[in-house]
């Protein structure tokens, strides 16, 4: 450095100086903004995952109260209730019985608690009237029963009645648990 003149000197402070600065922003500034910046991100995703697990909590209650209030329905319908003689005794009610072609009886397990009876039904030349009777009655939300299909066709026999398909269902109390 004796060797060096003045303004020499001062090019190798200006360069010490400069690599100095090089140093403290390579391995101390631009490492902390980094950091910063991937917390500010990990936060942010973080608060999306809450505030996803807050949605499916309340989904979750949702279903459950739905599931007690559907268990305590049932509890409230007769205990043999079947859903083949319940749209039996409707149609005999309703004086559609004698129209029945044939009704097919299903059931379907939906979870360990609760499984779905199907009956579907073939009503042939039956009047407006009585059809519009008979469904008034077997769709019953007290009793769990409602329609899930229904095809309506003219019949071609006899004139001014009605062929009709209908997939009545409802829900019943699953026996025991479910085998997976």
């Amino acid at each position: 450095m004796k060797q060096l003149n003045q303004r020499e000197k001062i090019a190798v402070g200006i360069g010490g100086g400069a690599l100095v600065l090089f140093i403290v922003f390579q391995f101390i500034v631009f490492p902390l903004t980094d950091g910063r910046a991937k917390l500010t991100k990990r936060l942010s995703s973080r608060e999306k995952a809450v505030t996803e697990m807050r949605i499916l909590q309340e989904r979750y209650q949702k279903i459950t109260q739905q599931s007690g209030s559907l268990a305590s329905q049932l509890a409230q319908r007769e205990p043999d209730f079947s859903l083949f003689s319940f749209l039996e005794k409707k149609a005999a009610d309703s004086e559609v019985k004698e129209h029945i072609a044939y009704m097919k009886p299903s059931e379907s397990l939906e979870s360990d608690q609760f499984k779905q009876s199907q009956v579907e039904m073939k009503l042939q030349a039956v009047n407006l009237k009585k059809l519009v009777m008979f469904l008034e009655q077997a769709e019953s939300p007290e009793h769990l029963v409602g329609i899930d299909k229904i095809t309506i066709q003219d019949n071609t026999k006899e004139e001014g009645t009605l062929d009709v398909t209908l997939q009545m269902v409802s829900v019943d109390q699953a026996k025991g648990p479910a085998s997976h």
